[in-house]
């Protein structure tokens, strides 16, 4: 779904907005990621994923609750080492300060 002409205008100004008031978390935002995952680590990741379903699945059709609580934890643990380096790119446009004039995107505040 498209954004409309004063959305983007909207966003546009939360944008300049963040970059004015907190550059350095709108620098985060704004960056890449810090280092790359290595695919090893990501499919090895996975593979815990899928063992930790499987054991948590035995644990619910057995009724062992601890079972299942092992297999979540295993889970979970295979979830951060795919997802671990993953993040939110967000692009947001350079802060424009107003022109000499008085015209510009922060002028009229």
């Amino acid at each position: 779904m498209a954004l409309t002409e004063h959305e983007r205008h909207q966003l546009e100004l939360l944008a300049e907005h963040l970059l004015q008031e907190d550059p350095r978390l709108a620098a985060k935002l704004c960056a890449g990621p810090a280092e790359s995952v290595r695919p090893a680590r990501r499919v090895t990741g996975a593979f815990v994923l899928l063992v930790g379903t499987f054991i948590l699945m035995a644990g619910i059709a057995t009724q062992l609750t601890g079972l299942g609580l092992v297999g979540f934890a295993i889970m979970a643990s295979g979830a951060y080492f795919v997802f671990e380096h993953t993040r939110l790119r967000i692009s947001m446009p350079r802060a424009k300060g107003p022109s000499p004039d008085g015209s510009g995107p922060l002028a009229n505040q």
